[in-house]
């Protein structure tokens, strides 16, 4: 009997039913899909042996018996192909729920078996190997399947984005394999290939997508980070809450442990977690553990077994050790009471990676739970992302200028550049909004360099001079003082302008100071050597120290609003102003001060001997049409 193809195809069927039963799974429902495929896939070949062995032995079986289980065999094709398509289109879909397309599917598979015991077929045997069989309810049996191949091949393409590329090429090149085979057969009905060609499928899918080993974290056992994200979006798509808790140990990289040490606590800590009740367990990263439940009962519960297992330290009964005092490892815990906070799987995996990346920013407490306020907070910060990005791509980010007095000339000499965004609708974003969630990405570099661009194109096409203007001071970040390359970029930008420096100021801060003070100050002699020069910006905010006059080469020293302000509030604070103001002045400096906001502080500050007055009391931000208006007016 010719059914050596068909032996060696379940032969690959059961060994992969054995490696994947070996493993515990999630549980997912594409995997329950993938073991119904497989399944059905073993019945048809099952069928197929069977149909030759009857064919064989039609002398003495029944002949109605013999062409019920041929058609049987040919239904149990036609079934393959639905399970393929099902299981193409679970990534489409939602899953495990039912749709017009796959009702539709379901009744059209239901007519083409109908079909096939409806119609005719003939059996070929003349003795020897060969047998098969042919007519009418072959025919359908072929135009059925190859339909359903067909149609699984177009979801393919025109759904192929929105699937895991990998399913989408397993599934792909599983279907080609199965169209080569049946057209073979079809031709040569001596040639058994098509269930073999289903089996040699469902290999290339274990391999590629459904190994359960491919969700295990080899070291520990425990489900990985690839499991992890497929659990969440399938709890997303059935519509079931979720409960967990997320332990990061990245701290203990920061103690000065023995490394053997470490590996021991992590080896106890393993082995607490294993033991937990009712718990799925993931390892998502080398010393972070996910941990799931199933109702908030046992998240309660297995809380308080956690953070009460740190709190009493570990290897505290090494055998190595005995009276050695318990090693003490502070967790970062991310504590999420309910998983319906999070509007999707997408959202929730973001909360995930940003706890990841930034639990080491957590406050002493170390713990962050996940409720409708911090993720009302994360929404907006991510709302104010995307209006940042766009509003770069669509030009609306703009530059307001805020005017700075002389008191010497009676008159405005100068003006500070500042960064606002437009919204579409033409309202102006506050700066305090968006500006710590560009410095936090990094966006602030790319934002400051638009405003220098700005300004230099304005400072050119409005010939500021014959206003009175002398220079316009423009904010550099830290981010930018950072930047190796950022002296090269606004002395070619100048160049583009054909700007003369001397209309530039740049304004650094004492933080960009501190951060990197070698760059900076490269960046500081290129600049000044082409003829640029610089303030320091908001001194006496923050961490204000003298020697930052004595080490940056400023000519400008501006006071911050708040130490501003407390000169009229606090006698300290004037012997403060007053003195710094005096050393300044003898080294040869400016002082401007910032927010100012009545007559009687500028008739003072004149008095006090400051050089520039800059707030409110004279002018907000002003845009730069605005800001020219101004200027004819008061100068």
């Amino acid at each position: 009997m010719n059914i050596q193809m068909q032996l060696g195809g379940i032969g690959i069927l059961l060994l992969l039913l054995y490696f994947y039963k070996r493993q515990g799974t999630l549980g997912l429902y594409i995997s329950r899909l993938f073991m119904r495929t497989l399944y059905v896939t073993f019945v048809c070949l099952v069928l197929d042996i069977l149909s030759i062995v009857l064919i064989v032995n039609q002398d003495i079986v029944p002949l109605w018996i013999v062409r019920t289980e041929c058609k049987a065999y040919l239904v149990s094709l036609v079934a393959t192909g639905y399970m393929a398509l099902l299981y193409a289109n679970a990534d489409i879909r939602h899953l495990a729920k039912a749709d017009k397309f796959t009702i539709r599917l379901t009744f059209a598979v239901v007519g083409t078996a109908l079909l096939i015991f409806a119609a005719p077929i003939s059996i070929f045997y003349e003795g020897g190997s060969i047998a098969y069989t042919y007519g009418p309810a072959c025919t359908a049996t072929y135009i059925g399947a190859l339909i359903l191949i067909a149609a699984t091949l177009c979801k393919l393409y025109i759904h192929g984005r929105q699937m895991n590329p990998k399913r989408r090429n397993a599934i792909a090149l599983w279907l080609i394999i199965w169209i080569i085979a049946a057209l073979t057969q079809f031709l040569n009905s001596e040639l058994l290939l098509v269930g073999f060609a289903g089996a040699m499928g469902m290999m290339i899918l274990f391999f590629e997508l459904e190994n359960p080993e491919i969700y295990i974290d080899r070291s520990t056992g425990f489900y990985n980070s690839y499991a992890l994200v497929e659990f969440i979006k399938q709890q997303y798509l059935l519509g079931k809450n979720c409960y967990g808790i997320m332990v990061s140990l990245d701290n203990i990289q920061k103690q000065n442990i023995p490394i053997p040490k470490k590996e021991a606590a992590m080896g106890e800590i393993v082995q607490f977690i294993r033991q937990l009740p009712d718990t799925m367990v993931f390892k998502t990263d080398d010393r972070e553990f996910s941990l799931s439940f199933e109702n908030p009962e046992t998240f309660e519960k297995v809380r308080a077994l956690v953070c009460g297992r740190f709190q009493q330290g570990w290897l505290a009964d090494s055998p190595d050790s005995p009276d050695q005092e318990p090693l003490l490892i502070q967790p970062h815990y991310l504590f999420i009471p309910s998983g319906n906070v999070a509007k999707s799987a997408e959202e929730m995996l973001g909360l995930l990676r940003h706890f990841r990346l930034h639990c080491a920013d957590l406050s002493e407490s170390y713990i962050l739970t996940l409720d409708e306020k911090t993720i009302a907070e994360k929404r907006a910060r991510e709302e104010m992302l995307e209006t940042i990005l766009n509003a770069m791509k669509e030009d609306r980010v703009e530059v307001f200028y805020q005017p700075i007095y002389s008191t010497a000339k009676k008159k405005f000499v100068s003006a500070e550049a500042l960064v606002r965004i437009r919204r579409t609708d033409g309202s102006i974003i506050p700066p305090g909004l968006f500006i710590p969630i560009a410095e936090e990405t990094g966006l602030i570099g790319r934002i400051g360099a638009i405003v220098f661009e700005k300004t230099c194109r304005f400072i050119k096409e409005n010939d500021i001079e014959k206003y009175g203007i002398e220079y316009i001071e423009v904010n550099l970040s830290v981010v930018q003082c950072e930047c190796r390359s950022l002296a090269e970029e606004y002395i070619n930008i100048m160049k583009k302008h054909d700007l003369p420096p001397r209309f530039i100021n740049l304004e650094i801060t004492e933080s960009a100071a501190i951060a990197r003070k070698n760059i900076l100050l490269e960046n500081m002699r290129r600049l000044i050597d082409y003829g640029v020069e610089f303030s320091l910006d908001d001194f006496g905010n923050g961490q204000s120290n003298l020697n930052y006059i004595v080490d940056m080469p400023v000519q400008i020293v501006k006071f911050d609003h708040d130490m501003t302000q407390s000169y009229f509030e606090t006698e300290k604070a004037q012997f403060v102003l007053q003195a710094a103001t005096n050393m300044i002045h003898d080294m040869q400096l400016k002082t401007v001060a910032e927010g100012v906001e009545t007559a009687e502080q500028l008739t003072v500050l004149e008095g006090l001997g400051i050089d520039y007055i800059q707030g409110y009391y004279f002018s907000k931000p002003i845009e730069a049409g605005e800001f020219i208006t101004f200027l004819k007016e008061r100068n």
